[in-house]
């Protein structure tokens, strides 16, 4: 049975990598002694599988893992299966992680392949916040001015960007990328649980395409928008928060899990 599981990171282990997660939760699968299944072959190892990969030093309520569990052995032990996982991961989690959500997946039918999570995604959302301290750098005395000059970079017909990855470079027009935007005031409440608070009081929220066609990361949106203010662009300014991640077309976006 394969079970798709949403969870938080954030605090200080926002700066850890995608492996060492992966990791982290083997252990606590480990210690839940869930009946977790193990690939065959000289060396086995849980069949678990991510989403979408977070940015170090981004923080999430919306990550998304899917895990293999032994079907005889499962139904053994519960009969309410999403809540036995629940139960099992969260009592083993520790501060930094939070599980938020289990759904067990339908088996496919004869002859099919069932999409993992990291093929389904199309879309996340984040909440970017103005850090305490680097008003004065951003250029913006408050929230109105911060997304009055979002709005007129989002008017421009085209926003032209090259978008660079390890092997090559890339042309594209970021506006066709961004879906959606708002001054974060709308922000689903348990989208937001785990992000990082500040006095500026300066935010945006934005829907981007992601997932393994096109993945545009909010850092180059601010980029782009800083840039074309004619002001140096510094990451550091700024702390983001991935809300959701969404499965299916622009116009008809499920998340993940419906917690």
């Amino acid at each position: 049975m394969t079970f798709r599981i949403k969870f938080a990171k954030y605090g200080v282990v926002r700066f850890i990598g995608h492996l060492d997660v992966m990791r982290y939760f083997q252990k606590v699968i480990r210690r839940s002694k869930l009946p977790v299944s193990y690939s065959q072959g000289f060396s086995p190892h849980q069949l678990m599988s991510f989403a979408l990969p977070l940015s170090v030093g981004v923080t999430s309520d919306g990550e998304y893992m899917e895990v293999e569990f032994d079907d005889e052995a499962l139904l053994k032990e519960a009969e309410k299966l999403e809540k036995y996982i629940f139960d099992g991961l969260a009592a083993n989690t520790t501060e930094g992680f939070a599980v938020l959500g289990v759904k067990m997946l339908p088996k496919p039918k004869p002859n099919t392949h069932q999409d993992k999570a990291m093929a389904l995604v199309s879309a996340a959302d984040y909440l970017i916040r103005v850090k305490d301290g680097y008003e004065e750098s951003v250029g913006f005395g408050s929230q109105d001015e911060l997304y009055s000059a979002f709005e007129r970079f989002m008017d421009r017909e085209t926003i032209e960007v090259t978008k660079k990855t390890k092997k090559n470079e890339n042309q594209l027009n970021l506006k066709e990328f961004i879906y959606r935007y708002t001054n974060g005031d709308d922000a689903d409440a348990a989208g937001i649980a785990h992000a990082r608070r500040f006095g500026s009081g300066m935010q945006l929220m934005m829907r981007l395409a992601a997932g393994s066609k096109v993945n545009i990361k909010p850092d180059l949106v601010l980029e782009a928008f800083i840039n074309s203010l004619g002001r140096e662009f510094d990451k550091n300014a700024f702390a983001i928060h991935r809300m959701e991640l969404y499965m299916g077309e622009k116009d008809a976006l499920n998340p993940l899990i419906e917690c």
